[in-house]
């Protein structure tokens, strides 16, 4: 008889924290499946689409005997998919990233250029005013319902800046939590950093690049984004397109309005992570 199907981990969130440096590298683990999908959105923007056993499909060709996952970071933030998610894999560990919100906000900024959502003229000070750029990094209110959905024991919350602080001791953590047997291996080339924010000559390029990606992805192609994605085809044309312009920096008053706006999450993720979270503005 067949085994349920089930996964082990399941990533949230969030976004612009290096959820893609890091399932790229725990992915590396030979305990691990390395064909693991990531952004398959199913439990946000795909479930009412798409059968069960679509996501189930996404997995097709993985090994029992090793660990199965993915990593959507739009679960943090969708209304329901917690709850969904406990619905089908009770017993999964759940892995959360965060960093200093005013520098994920920052990022979020520089990749809606990037995206084309807003003009490339639009400055920091600007893109601040408006609330709805500013709620991702409120991570409190996006957690509660995981700690009201499993376990404490079952979710683990992860500093990025602590975690590269120390990559050995940061993937030892996450592999104890996982359960693997080999808590001391290091993926080759976890020092390279992935969707690193750039300058463009010709920005328009990456607009187009990345809405065919995030199409694609909302009509639920991921694994054909993933086969795309690893010709290494897309990072060749950024390479092409790179410009030696230098990226924006935070202004001195928007920094201070944003260390005050998110003052309160400081508080919550220090007393949730035992972490003095000393790289925070």
């Amino acid at each position: 008889m067949a085994k349920p199907f089930n996964v082990d981990f399941i990533g949230i969130g969030s976004g612009k924290c290096g959820s893609t440096w890091f399932f790229e590298n725990l992915v590396q683990h030979p305990e691990i499946f390395d064909g693991n999908p990531k952004e398959i959105n199913y439990f946000s923007d795909l479930y009412d689409q798409h059968e069960f056993a679509w996501y189930e499909s996404q997995f097709k060709g993985c090994d029992d005997r090793l660990l199965k996952g993915e990593f959507s970071v739009t679960y943090m933030y969708r209304p329901g998919a917690a709850e969904r998610i406990r619905r089908h894999f009770p017993e999964a560990r759940i892995i959360a990233i965060v960093r200093d919100p005013v520098q994920r906000t920052f990022s979020d900024y520089l990749h809606a250029i990037r995206k084309g959502d807003i003009a490339g003229s639009t400055s920091f000070a600007e893109f601040i005013r408006n609330e709805e750029h500013l709620k991702f990094g409120c991570y409190t209110q996006y957690l509660e319902p995981f700690f009201a959905s499993f376990p404490k024991e079952q979710i683990k919350i992860i500093v990025l800046e602590d975690f590269n602080k120390d990559y050995a001791r940061g993937f030892r953590e996450v592999y104890e939590f996982l359960g693997c047997q080999d808590v001391d291996f290091l993926p080759e080339g976890v020092e390279q950093r992935r969707n690193q924010a750039r300058s463009y000559r010709f920005l328009f390029l990456e607009n187009i690049m990345v809405r065919t990606y995030r199409m694609l992805a909302k009509s639920g192609y991921t694994r054909l984004t993933e086969v795309i994605k690893r010709t290494g085809a897309p990072e060749l044309l950024r390479r092409l397109n790179v410009s030696s312009k230098p990226l924006p920096k935070i202004d001195p008053d928007s920094r201070e309005v944003l260390s005050s706006y998110y003052s309160g999450e400081k508080k919550f993720v220090a007393e949730l992570t035992g972490s003095n979270l000393s790289a925070w503005q």
